[in-house]
């Protein structure tokens, strides 16, 4: 399993818009900067474990605990806020489907797991189109 984690794409709309570059655009200039240097370490890195990422997510009210199965959580703090990149492992590669803050069981958006679960569904029935993380 040795380097297969470092690759890493991304969960793009049914209209064409890659989902993570569009939430990282609205992050602020540091907090944009902490994800990229997070991400580069996390891609040099063969064996993904805590604090930086969590390998299955809890679920929350109005989403089952076998919906968020195989779905995890790269984790980092960045402007006094807990970042998340939901994602999960398939084909050799991490995808990424999801930004969002987080603190407690309080996800920001509210309904990020569920959306999470969505895009993961959609990539797994080949619905979508992923591409490639470009810093």
């Amino acid at each position: 399993m040795n380097g297969w984690r470092t690759r890493i794409r991304c969960y793009v709309s049914p209209a064409g818009k890659p989902k993570i570059a569009e939430w990282r655009d609205g992050l602020s200039v540091e907090e944009r900067a902490d994800a990229d240097a997070f991400i580069r370490i996390m891609r040099m890195d063969t064996d993904w474990g805590p604090p930086n990422y969590r390998p299955q997510l809890r679920p929350i009210k109005g989403v089952k605990a076998s919906q968020v199965r195989g779905l995890g959580e790269l984790r980092w703090i960045s402007a006094k806020k807990q970042h998340r990149l939901l994602g999960f492992f398939g084909d050799g590669v991490w995808y990424a489907v999801l930004g969002c803050t987080h603190k407690q069981n309080i996800y920001n958006p509210a309904d990020a797991l569920a959306t999470a679960v969505k895009r993961k569904n959609e990539i797994q029935r080949r619905e979508v189109k992923t591409v490639e993380y470009d810093l």
